[in-house]
């Protein structure tokens, strides 16, 4: 292990959100000790798991960059990690991107749109509903921190 810049994974709890450019920098001191180990793939493709090359921790991360611009982390152990990079067995936490959506906004990082159509909001929304036809306009809205009535307008887009 290069323990040549300390890191900051002690800090951080096993399930941890952090904002992309927060004031503190955190994201920055966080991602500066992480290597990418693998990446899940199209269908997913906010997720992947890294492995500090400072003290050796294991996190999949799920990199939310069009809504609410957060990175949710989750330390992982060895097997973890070999169960992913051998047979792409990943844990579920982050496999819903619905999932990520809502752990952002349950931590309190959330984005304002000014553009209540904005095409991201339009898209996610539409993503949304793909991965789960029978979710409620209550749910999207949820999801996106908008009101429902701002929801339902996006698939009128």
């Amino acid at each position: 292990m290069d323990n040549s810049t300390a890191c900051c994974c002690s800090e951080l709890a096993d399930t941890a959100i952090i904002g992309m450019g927060d004031a503190e920098g955190m994201d920055e001191r966080v991602f500066e000790t992480l290597d990418l180990v693998r990446n899940y793939g199209d269908d997913k493709w906010w997720l992947y798991a890294s492995t500090c090359r400072a003290c050796g921790q294991n996190w999949m991360i799920a990199q939310e960059e069009r809504i609410h611009d957060n990175y949710c982390l989750k330390r992982i152990d060895w097997q973890t990690l070999n169960e992913i990079v051998e047979h792409s067995g990943w844990p579920d936490d982050f496999l819903s991107y619905e999932n990520v959506l809502r752990l952002g906004r349950e931590a309190g990082y959330v984005a304002t749109f000014l553009d209540p159509k904005s095409p991201a909001l339009v898209e996610t929304a539409q993503d949304l509903r793909r991965a789960r036809p029978e979710i409620s306009i209550e749910d999207v809205a949820y999801a996106l921190a908008i009101p429902t009535k701002q929801a339902e307008r996006l698939f009128k887009a």
